[in-house]
């Protein structure tokens, strides 16, 4: 990203590159004489100027319905100073539309004079500058703007917090819920936001006295700055490990090559990215590289002060529950999740624990004689149990041992033969058509992001636009995940973003994926598709988005076509002879997929018990107390010991953001993920057309509307069941 003092000229590639998308016609043409250039020459360091300006602010003039193909509608900002001023427009824009519904007399209140104004406000995503504001706080190269994109990023929550609170606004929306307009004559999408909205502004407190009312507003703030501060902490990690190549041995010749001197001679350069820990942990033969790689994530020094900031925030969330009345903030959570309630929760987890638990320690007890195998084969020193750092090697031999070479097959699942087919798949499966915009007819964070625009097939309408970014970066989101950076409204559609982690291609040698990472963009992508086929078009309720628990069950549900003889059969292509996954290999793949699921799942509903806990009637109050629980509840649940001193809240992302006291919504989708597909897709055809549209209109297109659980019934046939889920654990036969 560019500097922001002052404006130097682009060098010529740069010039060239952004002029030729510049000068382009209504109809994409460019006037220029070989039509298109490469985005990925340009070189990154070229601080704004006109040109680059031009293109940032495209939107304005090119995203109407007459052009063929829109880029999205979003006018980039380029300064940390721009973010800053935009930040301030919007909030001051915000208060300005609360102002003019607070000051309608309740006599006149109206639809368009009030719920119009909340349905679309200016500081939540329906506007797409929210995003431009803040969301390269996750991905830009440049610090300033990460640190600006951060500060915009708490000063919107802080203005939805405020905007939750103000009883005058919830007065007016009190009024015209009881109007004639309101009760007869408005259509199912807006009935649903009134009623939305009035639940959100009760939950939020307008019940309490005005000194609660104002303590919560100040605890919520807090909250949020906790759990931007850990954040912070995870994105701006710059840790270093060197390990000789012997200290990796296992680990291909590759892996150990392409990181081999790059900051140390004769020492590989070992970051806490997923590229490089997840063939540490699944393939590394020497114990002590996996350990010191396992302490680096999780131990005292890991990532700063993160784990203070987890003891800070759940006791913040706890004393939020308590003003609202609440026990717990796991039970403030799930009354407005799908499950209902903490009970229902609670219920739930033990149910599967006991049903999982002998399965688990069959799988442990597997797992403790690969190594106990191994040990004796390497004439090293066994020392009767199975650590931390031990589990994902020998799942990985385990595989192995069944025919499953996850290296070997590697080479059948180069990244862009799997990014490009995946969307093949789900353009015919849901009836879209996706076109991807030309590099450099768009302004972009990186030279590496990539646009699409994506239009429903039949009727030729626009739906949205969704960038990817796919590949590891200093000062980039670490994980994998789907940021919506714009919902729909009248005027525009959805746009969303998947941040990945993903190995990048080197010098004669494409990006190679493991069959784990192909599961994992299918899944992410998943997430895509459902911001883009939503329908809803309200904003500050859950019209517009489903229930936190639900959430995950459609990305869950389309991870089964990974799975699939005839979908892997188009997902693989050898990066040298282009040839198919053997059927050998393939059909090995396929019947090692449940190879050690119970252990799997019993690790999942740790981390679910453990959310809940800390999120329960009595939170930790120091990082020593979450040491000690996360010491007593890790062997407790999935039979391993947790080591010294580490500790995984200090990397659990999820429990400071959106998933706090709602991880356990990963298992419970699942239930209904495996319905879902077992019901109609493993039934009717996993590529079938009418199938497809139906789970597109009848799971995604309502987002949040009535009750989830009917709309699923709609498209089983019946209630759903937790049949399907059992027998693919075995657990039912």
């Amino acid at each position: 990203m560019m500097n922001s003092t002052t404006n130097k000229p682009l060098c010529p590639c740069c010039f060239k590159a952004f002029s030729a998308s510049i000068l382009q016609d209504g109809n994409g043409n460019s006037s220029t004489t070989n039509g298109s250039f490469n985005f990925g020459s340009i070189c990154g360091t070229c601080e704004p100027t006109k040109v680059e300006r031009a293109l940032a602010t495209k939107a304005a003039a090119t995203n109407t319905s007459s052009a063929s193909v829109v880029v999205p509608p979003i006018l980039w900002l380029l300064t940390p100073q721009e973010i800053e001023e935009a930040t301030q427009t919007i909030l001051t824009a915000t208060k300005r539309n609360l102002d003019e519904i607070a000051s309608t007399p309740l006599s006149d209140v109206t639809f368009e004079n009030t719920i119009s104004k909340l349905m679309c406000p200016p500081n939540y995503k329906t506007n797409p500058q929210i995003a431009a504001c803040k969301f390269l706080q996750h991905c830009s190269p440049d610090a300033q703007i990460r640190e600006a994109a951060s500060n915009a990023g708490k000063l919107f929550a802080k203005s939805r917090v405020e905007g939750r609170m103000r009883s005058d606004v919830y007065e007016r929306v009190v009024a015209f819920s009881k109007t004639e307009e309101c009760q007869h004559g408005l259509g199912e999408y807006e009935r649903h936001f009134v009623k939305a909205s009035l639940q959100d502004f009760e939950r939020a407190g307008l019940a309490l006295s005005r000194e609660d009312s104002v303590e919560l507003q100040r605890l919520l703030e807090e909250d949020s700055k906790v759990c931007s501060a850990y954040g912070k902490n995870l994105g701006g990690d710059a840790t270093k490990l060197f390990f000789a190549p012997e200290e990796l041995k296992g680990c291909t010749e590759d892996f150990i090559q392409e990181r081999l001197g790059k900051d140390v001679e004769g020492k590989c350069t070992i970051s806490l990215k997923y590229p490089d820990i997840i063939p540490i942990g699944q393939t590394c033969e020497v114990a002590e590289t996996r350990r010191l790689v396992s302490e680096a994530r999780e131990g005292v020094n890991a990532y700063k002060n993160n784990l203070d900031l987890v003891a800070e925030g759940v006791q913040l969330r706890k004393k939020i529950a308590t003003l609202l009345g609440y026990p717990s903030w796991a039970e403030y959570i799930c009354t407005k999740r799908m499950s209902g309630s903490f009970q229902a929760v609670d219920e739930f987890l033990t149910n599967l624990q006991t049903k999982l638990e002998a399965a688990g320690k069959d799988d442990y007890e597997t797992l403790l004689q690969l190594k106990r195998d191994q040990c004796k084969d390497m004439d090293i020193v066994f020392d009767g149990k199975l650590n931390a750092w031990d589990t994902g090697y020998y799942g990985n031999e385990l595989l192995k041992s069944k025919g499953v070479d996850s290296e070997k097959i590697r080479e059948y699942f180069p990244l862009d033969h799997v990014v490009s087919t995946t969307m093949e798949i789900y353009q015919e499966l849901l009836g879209l058509t996706f076109t991807e915009l030309l590099q450099g007819t768009y302004w972009s964070w990186h030279k590496e992001v990539r646009c699409f625009h994506v239009k429903d097939t039949a009727s030729d309408n626009s739906i949205g636009h969704f960038y990817l970014d796919l590949h590891p970066r200093d000062g980039k989101y670490g994980h994998a995940a789907i940021f919506h950076l714009v919902k729909h409204n009248s005027t525009h559609g959805a746009v969303d973003c998947m941040l990945c982690n993903l190995p990048a291609s080197t010098e004669g040698k494409p990006s190679l994926l493991r069959h784990q990472n192909v599961v994992t963009f299918f899944h992410e992508f998943g997430h895509i598709m459902h911001g883009l086929c939503s329908e809803g078009i309200g904003n500050s309720t859950r019209l517009a988005k489903c229930p936190r628990d639900f959430v995950e069950a459609p990305s869950q549900m389309l991870e089964n076509w990974c799975w699939q003889k005839s979908i892997l059969e188009r997902l693989s292509k050898h990066y040298e002879t282009g040839e198919k996954l053997p059927c050998a290999m393939l059909n090995d793949m396929i019947q090692a997929k449940h190879v050690n699921v119970a252990f799997g799942s019993l690790r999942q509903i740790y981390l679910s018990r453990l959310d809940l806990e800390i999120h329960g009637p009595r939170p930790p109050k120091t990082a020593e107390e979450l040491q000690s629980l996360v010491d007593k509840l890790r062997p407790a649940i999935t039979l391993v010991e947790n080591p010294p001193g580490n500790n995984m809240l200090r990397t659990f992302g999820h429990l400071m953001n959106q998933y706090s006291a709602s991880y356990y919504g990963y298992m419970w989708a699942e239930v209904l993920s495996a319905d879902m597909f077992a019901t109609r897709f493993e039934k009717e055809g996993v590529m079938n057309p009418k199938v497809g549209m139906d789970y597109r209109k009848m799971v995604l297109a309502p987002g949040g509307t009535h009750n989830i659980t009917d709309h699923l019934t709609k498209f089983l046939g019946r209630p759903p069941s937790n049949e399907a889920f059992l027998k693919s654990r075995g657990i039912l036969k």
